[in-house]
């Protein structure tokens, strides 16, 4: 696919000119401008700083507690964030686009009642799979369609979708909880393999398909240029209503293996499940340098974001901090998530107009370093 040149310093003067000569190298540093550099230090402190903050925070708990860097503790972590992990990876590439799924929670219970359902009507465990996972996929898709084709809000489509979904499961289930299944289920929450969870096994499946389709595939660079200019997008042929509405199906699916996954760890379908997941999802995909206007943003730093809230939670339950503080601190880390994404776009934005005005200086606007 050609891509078309949207740089608006550039001129049609520019693309007849040959390529200056000598190693390829020194042309690459030529091209570099004090601008663009100041760009990429803000970009990769979005990327990796809470990566340190992580780091930093292990560290204070180490010292605080010997369990905190033991084996089993980091196994109770991994297994405390796999859900919140296999629903992020599609959360975070719809927020890369400009797009916002808060319906999560409700639909991992749904899901969840729906196996229930099919359970206590006497059908068997795979059938009971199948249905919860195509009920997730089928909320997802129809959230996307009305967003991406019939350019409904995603924040009120998906609010909507949150009371719906939950109210539906309530009335489906009559609030009775379904419980006692098989041995075979049971191990998709509670399993082992090689002595680790189950669960954090599927996560990072997950995460490394999400970090092909983010940066070896062009998934991840068409998903970016709709969130940065969704008329640009359109314009160089990037399907700006398609590729919504499929990764809103992949956020439903992955809100239903999600309630899938609790429900056998619970051994029960039960109304309580997912309360709350659309705020840790968002919080952890914020905290990773995800902009929430979109157009920027990596996996990794949603990976360490992810980390970052279990480590906190685990960290805090070992000193003793109380559950209501615990909640306190998931809102704090929210908030200073905002206030990064806040930051980082003046930054950016200072960077930019920076570099603008030495050009102007200089009598070089709309001349490159290839001139």
């Amino acid at each position: 696919m050609r891509q078309l040149d949207v740089n608006p310093s550039s001129s049609p003067v520019q693309s007849d000119r040959t390529e200056p000569t000598g190693p390829p190298e020194a042309r690459r540093r030529r091209s570099v401008t004090p601008a663009e550099q100041r760009r990429r230090v803000v970009t990769w402190a979005q990327q990796n700083g809470v990566l340190f903050a992580l780091l930093a925070m292990c560290a204070y708990f180490a010292s605080q507690s010997d369990r905190f860097l033991t084996r089993g503790n980091i196994n109770i972590i991994l297994l405390q964030v796999a859900v919140t992990g296999i629903i992020a990876v599609p959360a975070a590439m719809l927020i890369l686009a400009g797009y916002v799924d808060l319906s999560v929670g409700s639909v991992m219970v749904l899901s969840a009642i729906a196996f229930g359902q099919v359970i206590d009507g006497g059908g068997s465990e795979l059938v009971a799979v199948i249905v919860a996972l195509a009920v997730g996929t089928t909320w997802g898709l129809t959230s996307g369609f009305f967003i991406s084709y019939l350019g409904f809000s995603p924040i009120v489509v998906t609010l909507g979708g949150l009371a719906a979904a939950r109210g539906i499961a309530q009335v489906w289930s009559e609030a009775i909880t379904v419980s006692g299944f098989s041995g075979t289920f049971g191990k998709l929450g509670i399993g082992r393999w090689f002595d680790t969870p189950i669960p954090i096994f599927l996560a990072g499946g997950v995460f490394l398909l999400g970090f092909y389709a983010w940066n070896q595939s062009t998934t991840g660079r068409h998903l970016a240029a709709i969130g940065s200019d969704e008329v640009a997008a359109r314009a160089v042929g990037i399907r700006t209503k398609r590729m919504p509405l499929i990764v809103y199906g992949l956020s439903g699916l992955a809100a239903a293996i999600g309630g899938l996954i609790v429900t056998s760890q619970l051994d029960g379908a039960s109304m309580s499940i997912g309360q709350g997941e659309e705020l840790t999802v968002l919080t952890a995909v914020l905290l990773g340098g995800v902009s929430f206007k979109g157009g920027r943003g990596s996996l990794m730093g949603v990976l360490s974001g992810l980390l970052f809230l279990g480590a906190l939670r685990n960290g805090l339950i070992l000193l003793g901090v109380g559950t209501f503080w615990q909640q306190v601190a998931i809102g704090a880390a929210l908030f200073f998530a905002a206030a990064l994404d806040v930051l980082y776009q003046r930054l950016e934005r200072l960077a930019l107009e920076k570099g603008t005005d030495a050009d102007e200086s200089t009598g070089l606007t709309g001349i490159t370093d290839d001139d």
